[in-house]
This record gives structure tokens, C-alpha cells and sequence, in this order.
């Protein structure tokens, strides 16, 4: 029977992914589970009040500062995990959700049981890798690393596809969704007045994977012809000073720092854009859904399960400038018809509701068994 989870995700950071493993943990708190957490900057004012939660935080280990920062947590919570688990292994399994290797090797020398939960497209994290001399030795050690999981786990039908390619026994490779637990919203119907602002809104972490300058390259573009176009972005990351240098020029392009409540937001939007290179499964997609906001997305891993054949939003090829002017120009001229394409597909968000915890809940169980 399973009594303990010890989760490994060495840095804990804002976004989509941080906000399904709160959802997680939760889940397994309320089931009465034991869960080790390690990572950093995370306390337990993240998630709900238990004493079966334990936070272990990471401190980065100064001898191997010459490493990415996220290489360098990986190393140390590695560390703490295989100090736990020495004391904690009865009935327990390893759950990753991030910086998988690490977690790999402790459980096999350990021999212990572990899952991992994929959160993007390997293939394409790789080719779209700042360094592609460091993605490709990663990609090297995933094909080494990966065939030892007891699970793995996508979140999309992309990232299993490329996952596929990469594992020689694709029975481990199991499709759970996010599990999309906000409030279904009833949206007030108000009609687009031909002569307001066309509010644009994207939110993501401001590195490369986001591709943010498509974007803006795009409304710097049509901003020439039509002048009510405005663009917000919200988000926080390294790219940051470099994203707003670029736009310091453009009055009507505004990028502000990460807000824990974005309703508003979305609400003040008329379109939301997706420009990513790759993606897990993209949970700003369901808000803006949830929002009956139109959709355009690149065609990154997540975005065909949420907008399935284009009924909910439009899918672009990735890194295609040209093709995401021609819908942002359609969307403002056809705007009636993309109102009504979203709020159609609104209905498929039970795909992505709480049954999927339960999912989780259960491969957890059963592997624990076996």
C-alpha cells in the first residue's frame, strides 16, 4: 500500500507547470499520503495545511556554480533525496516532475520505484535549445536514462508521440492530462464595437522557448496599418530587459511582471497568442478558453489537444510571422466568428478537470504495488 511520495522538482518556479504540482500534492495530502518535497523556494503556504507534507529546500552547491542554476539544484536535491529516502523507502515511490536524470539514478541505486512526469516535447525542446551542443547531450542522456523509469508520463498527444522515439518500451509512456481545476466562468456577452482597441494578450516566462519576438515583430508590423492593435505581455524571466529595449518605441506594446491574479486581464483581452517553440501542455490556453477569448497558437506540444481540429482557435506553424499576421488580421475582421468558434469549444474543458488527479492517484498506487 502506498504511505509516501517523495517528489522531486528542484526549483520551484511561477508558471503552468508549478501550478499542476500544487494541484498534485494537494490531491495526495487529501488521500492521506506521506510527500517528501524537494525543491527550491517553495514553503508550505503553497499548498494546503498537513502534516504529512515535508518541505525539503535546496541550497545550491557553491563548488559547482560554474553550472546552470538548474543543473546545480538538480545535483543538490539529488543529494537530499537519496539522504530521505535511505529513511523513508517502506511503501514509497520517487515522483519527478522535473530534471528527471537525477531522480533516475537515486532510484535505481536505491532500487526504488520511480515515475516521471514529461512536461514537454523532447524532440523539440531540443532542436529549439539555446545551446544545441548542450539540448543534443541532453537529448543523449534522456534516450540513456528514460528506459530506466517504471513510468513515464505526457501531458499531450505530441509529447508522446516524440517521447515514442525515444524510449525503447513505449508500454511505460502513459497520456494524463493537466488537471484544470478553476471555476468554469459564465461570461457576460458584450459586443465588439468596430471603432474600440484590439487588446492582444499573451503570458509566459520571458525566455527563448516562448518566442515572444515573433510576437511582437508581428504587431510592430500591422501596428503600421492599424492603429488601434495593442499588445500586453505578462511575464517574468531573463529575456525581460531585452524584450522591453525592443519595445521602448511602441506605446502600444506593454510587457509587465508576473500578476498572481489575471483575471482582469482577460477579461480587458480580445485575443490571446501562443508563439512558443514548444510547450507541455499549455495552461494559459485553457484560461483564455475558459475566458472566451479567441485563440491563435503555434503548433507546440498541448495546443491540438486543447484547440482539437480547430475548433476552438487557430493553429499556425511555429515561427511562421507571415501566417500569425494573416489570422490576427482574419480575428479582427471576423471577429463574430472566432467569438463563437471559442465559446463552442469552451465545452471540452471536462477533458482537463479533476478525474485527471485521480489518474495520477491510481498509476501511483498501482506502481507501488508492482
Amino acid at each position: 500500500m502506498l504511505k509516501t511520495v517523495h517528489l522531486f522538482y528542484p526549483s520551484f518556479e511561477k508558471g503552468g507547470a508549478t501550478k499542476n504540482l500544487i494541484r498534485i500534492v494537494n490531491f495526495l495530502l487529501k488521500k492521506k499520503i506521506k510527500v517528501f518535497f524537494f525543491s527550491r523556494g517553495a514553503n508550505k503556504n503553497n499548498f494546503i495545511k498537513n502534516k504529512n507534507l515535508t518541505i525539503i529546500n535546496t541550497k545550491p552547491v557553491k563548488k559547482l556554480n560554474f553550472l546552470p542554476i538548474r543543473w546545480n539544484l538538480a545535483i543538490s536535491s539529488m543529494i537530499n533525496l537519496d539522504f530521505y529516502i535511505k529513511k523513508n523507502n517502506k511503501n514509497s515511490i520517487i515522483f519527478s516532475m522535473q530534471s528527471h536524470i537525477p531522480a533516475i539514478i537515486i532510484a535505481k541505486i536505491n532500487q526504488m520505484k520511480i515515475i516521471i512526469r514529461n512536461s514537454e516535447e523532447p524532440l523539440g525542446a531540443t532542436f529549439y535549445a539555446d545551446n544545441k551542443i548542450l539540448g543534443f547531450f541532453v537529448l543523449f542522456l534522456k534516450i540513456l536514462f528514460y528506459n530506466f523509469a517504471n513510468k513515464i508520463i505526457a501531458i499531450s498527444t505530441m509529447s508522446k508521440n516524440s517521447l515514442q522515439k525515444i524510449v525503447i518500451f513505449n508500454k511505460k509512456i502513459t497520456l494524463i492530462y493537466n488537471p484544470y481545476l478553476e471555476k468554469i466562468l459564465k461570461i457576460k456577452k458584450i459586443k465588439k464595437n468596430k471603432f474600440s482597441n484590439f487588446n492582444i494578450l499573451s503570458i509566459g516566462r520571458l525566455t527563448k522557448q516562448k518566442n515572444f519576438p515573433l510576437l511582437i515583430n508581428a504587431i510592430i508590423k500591422l501596428s503600421k496599418k492599424y492603429n488601434k492593435i495593442n499588445l500586453l505581455i505578462i511575464g517574468d524571466g531573463h529575456l525581460k530587459n531585452n524584450l522591453i529595449n525592443k519595445t521602448k518605441y511602441y506605446k502600444n506594446i506593454k510587457i509587465i511582471k508576473w500578476q498572481k491574479k489575471l483575471n482582469r486581464y482577460y477579461l480587458n483581452s480580445d485575443l490571446f497568442i501562443l508563439s512558443s517553440y514548444y510547450e507541455g501542455l499549455p495552461n494559459v490556453l485553457l484560461d483564455a478558453m475558459n475566458h472566451e477569448i479567441p485563440i491563435i497558437s503555434t503548433n507546440c506540444s498541448g495546443a491540438s489537444d486543447i484547440l482539437q481540429k480547430k475548433t476552438g482557435g487557430f493553429i499556425i506553424p511555429i515561427n511562421d510571422q507571415k501566417e500569425l499576421e494573416k489570422k490576427i488580421i482574419f480575428i479582427m475582421k471576423n471577429y463574430s466568428i472566432a467569438k463563437r468558434k471559442i465559446i463552442k469549444a469552451k465545452r471540452k474543458i471536462y477533458m482537463f478537470s479533476d478525474t485527471n488527479l485521480i489518474k495520477y492517484y491510481e498509476l501511483f498506487c498501482n506502481i507501488s504495488r508492482h
